[in-house]
């Protein structure tokens, strides 16, 4: 936290009156929050342990997630519900009694995917002053172990709205970077992964 001016007076901050009231976060989306922490970057926290898929079994994170502040009452019936159908759907996947995040993995245990046919043209959206780096350098997973991205320009221009409220969208030459050995993975309905993609594969899209 940071350090409290003595000589504030007490009452309204100064800056709060320009600050957007906050969107009150529902207990799904909390859920769903923790989940991803767990799944996708911190599964010690939860004291759970993922095979090479990055999934564990699901009665098995039920119990970790009642340990956690808030989730008490929580239930693997409530888990399977949230992950069925709405944003989550896209983020999580129960395979044979077993959950795992689809992607945004920044664990330092590699998780395995099955290379898969990409169509043509993938995109990414971006942040102006990112965009000329990535044009420049290529486009680099950086903290996540795979590259991003999305299946058409509505879809990428919502990631990156994210980073900046006139986002950059990015085109893919999924065959000339497969050529050059690059591999592309299935991560979701709107998400494909992929490894480093080198600059002479990507263009503007707009």
């Amino acid at each position: 936290m940071g350090r409290r001016d003595s000589q504030r007076p007490r009452g309204r901050h100064p800056d709060r009156g320009s600050r957007k009231p906050r969107r009150p976060v529902s207990g799904d989306e909390r859920l769903s929050r923790f989940l991803a922490f767990v799944l996708r970057h911190h599964p010690e926290e939860a004291g759970v342990e993922l095979d090479e898929r990055g999934a564990v079994d699901l009665d098995v994170l039920t119990q970790a997630v009642q340990q956690g502040p808030g989730f008490g009452d929580v239930t693997r019936e409530q888990i399977e519900r949230l992950v069925a159908s709405g944003p989550a759907a896209a983020r999580f996947e129960i395979t044979e009694g077993r959950i795992r995040a689809r992607y945004g993995h920044s664990l330092e245990q590699p998780i395995a995917y099955e290379p898969a046919e990409p169509p043509p043209f993938l995109f990414h959206g971006t942040a102006p002053e990112t965009a000329e780096a990535i044009l420049a350098d290529g486009l680099k997973a950086g903290q996540r172990q795979r590259v991003h991205l999305s299946v058409d320009t509505p879809a990428a221009r919502e990631v990156g709205r994210r980073r900046s409220r006139n986002p950059v969208i990015l085109r893919i030459d999924t065959e000339s970077a497969g050529k050059g050995g690059v591999r592309f993975y299935r991560g979701g309905p709107a998400v494909w992964l992929a490894d480093d993609i080198p600059p002479e594969c990507i263009t503007r899209a707009e």
